[in-house]
């Protein structure tokens, strides 16, 4: 399909291949120019350099891809290593076209066949929220991705965020978003969000004596 060949270039160091290309072919320009290369063809001398920056940006660019892209998912998906391309760049390609109901399928799918990783549910969650205006099926998805034993921290405060987050805004359910903010407080003292949580909490009190 042309967005997975459009992603594998770009991951491949394409975008840094072609601009290395218009850099070194300009740099080879004004030195034809100027003569430093003993009054060579001038288009010899730019299409060689461009072929050159081109391979070079690539090499350097399928390099940093490649580390930032390891280091990324040793934090958000390390059960995914080596794993990830085969088993989620087709959701992110039917996603990145619009087809959003086949991609929420996918990582249901995924969920269930990978049931320790929240990781799949929580994709699920943001779909249902984001492009699909399903807020009850979000609300489920993060819940159930929360509840996972083996969740990390970090997720677990994700996702507890997202339900507080339905339950004071599409839900408006303030009663089940203090049990959730209570919970999260308890959970993960000392962090920012528990701090946060502690705010909001304050805030949803006033707010309810406010009431008539």
């Amino acid at each position: 399909m042309r967005s997975d060949r459009y992603l594998a270039w770009v991951h491949g160091g394409g975008v840094q291949g072609v601009y290395s290309a218009i850099v070194l072919a300009l740099f080879a320009a004004v030195a034809a120019v100027s003569g430093l290369f003993g009054g060579g063809h001038l288009l010899l001398v730019v299409f060689v350099a461009a072929g050159a920056g081109y391979w070079f940006g690539k090499f350097v660019g399928l390099t940093l891809m490649g580390t930032s892209g390891r280091a990324a998912q040793s934090v958000y998906m390390p059960k995914a290593a080596g794993t990830y391309a085969k088993t989620h760049s087709h959701i992110d390609a039917m996603e990145a076209r619009g087809d959003f109901g086949a991609a929420v399928s996918a990582w249901e799918a995924l969920a269930v066949s990978q049931p320790d990783d929240p990781w799949p549910l929580i994709r699920a969650g943001e779909l249902y929220l984001r492009e699909m205006r399903q807020p009850e099926r979000a609300l489920d998805s993060f819940r159930r991705a929360r509840d996972l034993p083996g969740i990390t921290p970090e997720r677990h405060r994700y996702a507890s965020q997202k339900v507080i987050d339905l339950y004071l805004d599409v839900l408006k359910d303030e009663g089940r978003a203090l049990v959730e903010l209570r919970r999260l407080v308890d959970q993960h003292p000392g962090t920012r969000e528990a701090d946060g949580a502690r705010l909001a909490i304050a805030r949803v009190k006033e707010a309810l004596r406010r009431e008539p």
